[in-house]
């Protein structure tokens, strides 16, 4: 998979979960916990994460200060965090658990996703 593609699919779908999450929460949290529910749909999101990952890691590419070596550090993370959700789904269940307690947790979760997502937009422009 070429990096640009990477890059502005992950960023959009950071966007399309971290502008919610930023404006509307409650709700955004309520749909989350409904898909984290199901053990078997973490896993097909699992699946679907690793695959993206691992079609970027097959080009053999180099992880860098470079945008496009900070785009194949963001393709390990999601590829690894894929697995987690394949194999071991209840530790990302008690991770979310433990990230949603507190309300500037999620708000924080949500800068961080619309941050991560315009820059990975932006990457995918210039790549």
């Amino acid at each position: 998979m070429e990096l640009t593609t990477f890059a502005y699919t992950i960023g959009i779908i950071e966007l399309i979960v971290g502008l919610p999450l930023l404006f509307y929460s409650k709700q955004t949290m309520k749909w989350i916990d409904k898909a984290f529910k199901d053990d078997v749909q973490m896993r097909v999101i699992g699946v679907f994460m690793a695959i993206l990952g691992a079609l970027v890691l097959i080009e053999d590419y180099e992880v860098s200060a470079e945008p496009d070596g900070l785009v194949i550090l963001i393709a390990w993370l999601v590829f690894l965090k894929g697995l987690m959700y394949c194999w071991w789904p209840q530790t990302a269940i008690n991770l979310k658990k433990k990230w949603v307690k507190n309300d500037a947790a999620i708000t924080f979760g949500g800068i961080a996703a619309v941050a991560i997502g315009v820059l990975l937009v932006y990457a995918g422009s210039i790549l």
